[in-house]
């Protein structure tokens, strides 16, 4: 039985928190020993979900809006609060799939491998459900520092929607190094570990589902900020791309043109444009003055 703890940052959980307890307590192989929720307090009533985490004998913590990040609550949760050797860490509308998913995830921790990451998955044909099955492949694979050459930027890849952390491993590299990201500090961690010599897991047998539905005005504003991140971590500008966003287009244009999905094709061009605009014009968007 392997022992871990659970990090997930809750906001607005009530819909998700019954339906998440529940496949968190089938899960087998696994003993739970500390779980962590940090909760976003925006001045609305937390009593039921406290009452709900105390019931199953979990922490938590608060922060408000302001404070909260998903890198420094992450890092916090990780030192301060968890005691395992591994942690799971989750987004609070994940499904696990089955009741071996986290079982199978860190199983694949040891042997050099200090961060797993799991496939995630939509079951209705949307566009999104295209990006993840091109993102998230039904294979399997370690990368180390000698991939990056041939991978590029995809080497640094890795979602803490669902993912295993090695806790000692993280502690000694110094976690996201006190960094407040709001996006993307899964990436951050993983070009660390793998620039130290370790090397991160895609487990494809480690099943969650993980859809958003963005509105194409949510979509451009989620990749500005993507690409706002990558101008202010110009550590990631030297690696190739391997025409990562022409590939996926593609992908999903041929996806969506082989199952004959009208709505999908209909929403294509503008949802693609979205993105790369959006990307496009926060990478060249103007610096905010230092306060």
């Amino acid at each position: 039985m392997t022992k871990i703890d659970i990090v997930c940052p809750l906001y607005h959980a009530e819909k998700h928190l019954d339906g998440f307890l529940a496949r968190l307590r089938a899960q087998r192989d696994v003993e739970i020993v500390r779980g962590v929720f940090p909760l976003t307090d925006d001045g609305s009533d937390l009593t039921a979900v406290k009452a709900k985490l105390d019931a199953e004998g979990f922490t938590y913590f608060t922060v408000t809006p302001e404070e909260f990040s998903h890198s420094l609550t992450r890092e916090r949760a990780i030192r301060d609060y968890c005691v395992s050797d591994i942690v799971l860490m989750l987004s609070q509308d994940v499904t696990l799939e089955g009741d071996g998913a986290v079982a199978t995830l860190v199983a694949a921790l040891g042997d050099g491998v200090v961060y797993a990451y799991g496939r995630q998955i939509v079951k209705q044909r949307t566009i999104e459900y295209y990006v993840r099955r091109k993102n998230y492949g039904a294979d399997s694979f370690t990368v180390s520092k000698d991939d990056i050459p041939e991978m590029g930027l995809r080497a640094f890849f890795a979602s803490d929607a669902f993912a295993a952390y090695d806790r000692p491993a993280f502690l000694a590299l110094g976690g996201y190094d006190g960094i407040p990201m709001m996006m993307n500090e899964d990436m951050y961690y993983a070009k660390k570990l793998l620039d130290a010599g370790y090397r991160k897991a895609y487990v494809a047998g480690a099943v969650a589902e993980h859809s958003h539905r963005f509105t194409l005005k949510q979509l451009y504003r989620r990749y500005y900020a993507t690409g706002v991140w990558f101008r202010e971590h110009p550590e990631f500008s030297g690696y190739k791309t391997t025409d990562t966003g022409m590939k996926l287009a593609l992908s999903v244009f041929a996806g969506a043109l082989k199952h004959f999905n009208i709505p999908v094709l209909l929403r294509f061009l503008p949802d693609m444009t979205a993105r790369y605009l959006g990307m496009k014009r926060g990478a060249k968007a103007p610096r905010k003055k230092e306060d």
